[in-house]
């Protein structure tokens, strides 16, 4: 047995020791099996891919490659579900086949938004209009608020340096009066001894201290008008920036939307995305169609034989008892 017919048998799931005593029946089921999972594998592979590129904002190729491994993973585990089932399992095949409904209608919603890309891409910009309108409004009035604010913080400073300034063109100085008590030791005639006390008042003329807190309102005022012309702008060109934050992060649900307005609202994409969603739909049923119409294999039938003959046994040992 060659190395490719071992991958076919890890693909669908099949023991490669069973299947060496097996007839070609075996051999073209396994074909068969290999195949639909071959072509459902490059699909979702490149669901994966595209996916986590345009999503889920992956931008190394590694990440979107291992996502595109994941899908895949999950496409042969499902598919082994009903390969594997060792008889009829006709809840399985309904389980199957409500699941390849659901693969269907996410894959061609996948594969329409990246194939009507620019498309998709016109519908937004009516979608997006609206909403740019209405974040727009809500970041203007914060940024009224602000505003309105500094403005406040600027006016009533301003009151209050020109009531300072007044102060100090009428007293630029001011005068400080020191008082300080000096002691000294005196020896009286009779060779006692007493203190002299001698007090100093001296007076000194300083700059008033109101200059600095003219200053200091003076750099609070700086700081206000800076942020306000940072608001003014930033109030003239929100529109823009909300424009460019929508379009640099642009949301898998915000797509879909702009995807079914372009199918409901156009006849041609409508069509279009049945046709995908009904060849997605065959292809993800091409194994449940298979399993349950072909005749059985005698791959089958030995995993069915050996089924039966460890059950035998197992009742045997039951009744022993």
């Amino acid at each position: 047995m060659n190395g490719w017919t071992r991958f076919k048998c890890f693909i669908v799931g099949w023991n490669p020791d069973i299947l060496k005593n097996c007839s070609e029946a075996s051999y073209k089921a396994l074909k068969k099996y290999a195949s639909s999972i071959l072509i459902l594998l490059f699909i979702w592979g490149a669901t994966g891919y595209t996916f986590a590129q345009r999503y889920l904002s992956v931008h190394t190729w590694w990440g979107c490659a291992l996502t595109a491994l994941i899908f895949m993973i999950i496409v042969i585990q499902i598919e082994r579900q009903v390969i594997l089932t060792v008889g009829k399992n006709k809840w399985i095949v309904r389980f199957r086949t409500l699941l390849a409904i659901l693969m269907a209608l996410i894959g061609s919603t996948i594969l329409d938004q990246i194939i009507f890309k620019n498309d998709v891409e016109k519908v937004l910009v009516d979608i997006r209009a609206d909403k740019i309108n209405e974040i727009s409004g809500k970041r203007q009035k914060t940024m009224q608020l602000e505003i309105n604010k500094l403005n406040m913080i600027i006016d009533s400073l301003d009151v209050i340096n020109s009531k300072l300034n007044d102060e100090v063109a009428k007293r630029p100085t001011i005068a400080v009066t020191n008082v300080t008590t000096e002691k000294n030791p005196v020896v009286n005639q009779d060779g006692t001894k007493t203190t002299n006390t001698k007090t100093i008042v001296s007076t000194q003329h300083v700059a008033n201290t109101r200059i600095e807190q003219i200053k200091s309102n003076t750099a609070t005022i700086d700081k206000c008008r800076s942020r306000l012309d940072e608001l003014y702008n930033q109030k003239i060109n929100v529109e823009v920036t909300v424009r460019k934050e929508l379009e640099a992060n642009a949301g898998f649900l915000e797509e879909l939307k702009a995807m079914i307005v372009l199918i409901s609202s156009e006849a041609l994409a409508g069509v279009f995305y049945f046709l995908l969603f009904t060849f997605i739909l065959a292809l993800e049923l091409l194994v449940v169609v298979s399993k349950t119409k072909d005749v059985t294999c005698d791959y089958d039938l030995v995993v069915e034989h050996q089924l039966n003959v460890k059950r035998d046994v197992m009742n045997d040992l039951v009744k022993k008892q």
